[in-house]
């Protein structure tokens, strides 16, 4: 969500768990869950700046039911939303 809010200033990062026998980890979670209705879009301050919106407004409820669709497709979740610049 902080990627499309930010309008692509932060990105989403995949996890993955990497392991060492010299270091240690840390892992921060952080969970945001909106309502199923709450609508989702690059914050305007954020667009004004750029000039341009990278995603599209949409709600979170069908962003969700997009991630369980295309979990095995290996598509990125925020594909759906992303604005063409064609």
């Amino acid at each position: 969500m902080l990627q499309v809010l930010s309008n692509g200033k932060y990105k989403s990062a995949e996890h993955v768990v990497g392991t060492s026998s010299t270091n240690s980890r840390v892992s921060l979670p952080i969970f945001v869950l909106p309502t199923q209705t709450t609508k989702i879009a690059p914050l305007a301050q954020v667009v004004e700046k750029d000039g341009i919106a990278l995603y599209r407004e949409f709600i979170f409820g069908d962003y969700m039911n997009n991630v369980y669709e295309n979990t095995a497709e290996d598509k990125k979740p925020l594909d759906f939303a992303k604005i063409n610049s064609t």
